[in-house]
């Protein structure tokens, strides 16, 4: 027998089950609403003197998303591009989807990667949550790390994938992609744009004297080590694209094309950092160099290029090969 004192509401959406009979406060009423008439309207307070919301009243409320970023065993993350028809067509992100009613973040992304992109995920590990509001909607980014999968990758959806390393590479970028690429950089200790926003004003290139020719001599110096690991040149355009990039990007003069370093060998150097010298007539380059390890950044298989030392009047190598030229690229580099 309920409280004399308190007003006791029957809510019943299907009249062949008996009524759900629930207490509330008398000091204020019951608010029921229900979108769809067709569904049962479930009336649940664990706390008497909160209002009942069976469906949320606030538009701008956080549709909940499982995103998987997935990392193949080179280190590198897996982006796709949005198909067309869907907002934000041809921007990349990491895929994933919609937390369905009962389902937890895992069950999602493993339903969602299975259903976008072919594969069964193995576990996977939740990361961050990130609270993103876009105006045609407010999603809340459940990010899992995901290592290992089964199957081929399918794009299902007409979309586009890429495995990518800091800084991207594809264009444009999904904003909710954006502060990952930033979480990357950070636990990776990378320091330069993680990817490509547009047009990059050139005044800054300005600055530089180039020389007759329009060159300017580059230096790159190891990060981690402070080894200097090789000189090389640059034209306005090669040192525009390394800003942009955020990989080293050189001219070569015996091509007369710009050389991209690693095309050939995959020994490209992830640029942290580019300073211009007192006389603005030198750059230099805070580089990790990737590809190899150790790192190899010479053409002779390496570490540096400044591996010979003058001992008694006579240049001797001092340093290894670490890998044989001929299985790197033949020496063209």
């Amino acid at each position: 027998m309920a409280d004399a004192a308190a007003v006791v509401d029957v809510v019943s959406a299907d009249t062949r089950r008996p009524g759900d009979v629930v207490p509330i406060d008398p000091r204020r009423p019951v608010n029921v609403v229900s979108i769809d008439p067709r569904r049962p309207v479930d009336v649940v307070s664990i706390d008497p003197h909160r209002p009942v919301d069976v469906v949320p009243l606030d538009p701008r409320r956080p549709v909940d998303v499982a995103v998987g970023v997935l990392f193949d065993a080179d280190g590198r993350f897996l982006l796709t591009s949005r198909p067309a028809g869907k907002v934000y067509a041809g921007h990349w992100e990491f895929p994933g989807g919609k937390l369905e009613t009962g389902e937890t973040v895992e069950q999602a992304l493993r339903r969602e990667l299975h259903e976008e992109l072919g594969i069964t995920i193995g576990a996977a590990l939740p990361w961050r949550v990130e609270l993103v509001d876009y105006p045609h909607a407010r999603v809340r980014l459940h990010f899992c790390q995901v290592r290992a999968w089964d199957g081929r990758f399918e794009m299902r959806e007409g979309q586009q994938m890429a495995w990518q390393r800091l800084p991207v590479e594809v264009a444009p970028v999904l904003p909710g992609t954006v502060p990952v690429l930033h979480w990357l950089a950070e636990e990776g200790g990378f320091a330069g744009p993680t990817h490509y926003t547009g047009a990059m004003d050139d005044d800054w290139l300005d600055a530089v004297r180039w020389d007759a020719a329009g060159l300017v001599p580059v230096i790159a110096q190891e990060r981690a080590s402070g080894d200097v690991l090789m000189f090389a040149w640059m034209n306005r355009e090669a040192l525009a694209e390394t800003a942009r990039r955020g990989r080293a990007v050189y001219w070569s003069r015996s091509r007369a094309r710009l050389w991209p370093k690693g095309e050939t060998s995959g020994h490209v150097q992830q640029v942290h950092e580019i300073r211009l010298d007192c006389d603005a007539d030198v750059v230099l380059l805070s580089v990790t160099q990737l590809g190899h390890e150790p790192s190899i950044a010479c053409h002779t298989g390496r570490h540096s290029c400044f591996f010979q030392r003058l001992e008694q009047g006579r240049w001797q190598a001092v340093a290894p090969v670490l890998r044989d030229p001929a299985e790197i690229y033949g020496g063209d580099e």
